[in-house]
């Protein structure tokens, strides 16, 4: 799937083809945008059949076949997928291609990257690596991030599900940033987008963001409990049993990091040297240990775990969810 940067006026490209050759059509090529981010916060929902505008692409000058085009710098403002369906005309015949886009938060600015790992900025120098090669190796560095960390370091609305505890907090794997809306095995209890709150109690976030909590100066009469079918705490119990073991909560919430830590920026850095390292072909391969005549290397089991870059791991050893204290 391309991608394109939040907050960015980046093309989406494709290539039109007919039977397999690269052709120019005879007719515009229109482009239908459609959001296809499945935001379950958003009322009324953004249906993903509906088509949010229709563009003209641009025709390459330098290469047949190739079209692109802008979305309006408001569609970038976030992120969220799109669908973009080309069409054209080519010989009297309709045809169309579907193409996917994300728009993504990456984790370090590529240009500052390729300063700070000495990349020549001409593209005559043996070092420079081009605006697209520096995206790929951006990309790859937040994919591994994502999967080593266990969390997304950009702002993205989702839901969350769980079973209660019988406490007054219940822990979450996923930071909140906001909180949307809470439900009880479907029972609406809190939703902040339309100022509804069934429970007549203040949920907040824990300190950390990975968890929410009862706030106990909202504790009203127990009558509120027992009209919403829940069981009513004790007004001197410091620890209301809100979060019920016999019930799964969904939490509809913005979750993520406002901004992107420093140790995840350097550590993008580090992965991204790693990248354009002559041995990583070796590495994404598992080969332990390569020689030739002249020289030989083993890598250490910790190689082939982690990020790949002991480093890295240091830097983004206080963000893994596991080794966290969620609440």
């Amino acid at each position: 799937m391309a991608e394109i940067y939040v907050n960015t006026s980046t093309p989406a490209t494709t290539k039109i083809y007919v039977r397999g050759e690269a052709v120019t059509p005879s007719s515009p090529v229109t482009v239908k945008v459609y959001d296809i981010t499945g935001d379950p916060v958003i009322s009324p929902p953004i249906n993903p059949t509906s088509i949010l505008t229709t563009l003209t692409a641009e025709q390459s000058e330098v290469d047949i076949g190739s079209y692109s085009v802008y979305l309006p710098i408001s569609y970038t403002a976030r992120t969220r997928k799109f669908k973009l369906v080309w069409e054209w005309q080519y010989e009297g015949a309709s045809y169309s291609n579907t193409t996917m886009l994300d728009i993504v938060t990456p984790y370090v600015d590529i240009q500052e990257a390729a300063q700070e790992m000495g990349l020549g900025s001409d593209s005559n120098d043996p070092n420079h690596k081009t605006y697209q090669e520096l995206k790929l190796a951006e990309r790859y560095a937040r994919n591994i991030i994502d999967g080593y960390t266990g969390q997304k370091f950009f702002l993205h609305d989702d839901y969350f599900s769980s079973v209660g505890n019988d406490s007054d907090t219940m822990p979450l794997t996923k930071k909140v940033n906001r909180l949307h809306t809470l439900h009880a095995n479907d029972q609406l209890l809190v939703d902040n987008l339309n100022q509804v709150n069934n429970l007549g109690l203040t949920i907040d976030i824990t300190t950390s963001g990975f968890g929410l909590k009862v706030n106990i100066a909202s504790i009203l009469d127990n009558d509120v409990y027992i009209a919403n079918g829940m069981v009513p705490p004790s007004i001197h119990d410091s620890s209301p049993d809100i979060f019920r073991r016999s019930k799964n909560y969904k939490v509809y919430a913005r979750f993520g990091w406002e901004y992107v830590p420093n140790e995840v920026r350097d550590a993008a850095v580090e992965i991204m040297k790693m990248y354009f390292a002559k041995d990583r072909v070796w590495k994404d391969r598992y080969v332990k240990k390569v020689s030739t005549t002249d020289w030989d290397f083993e890598y250490s089991s910790e190689a082939f775990s982690g990020t790949g870059s002991s480093y890295a791991d240091k830097l983004l050893a206080d963000y893994v969810i596991t080794q966290m204290v969620l609440v």
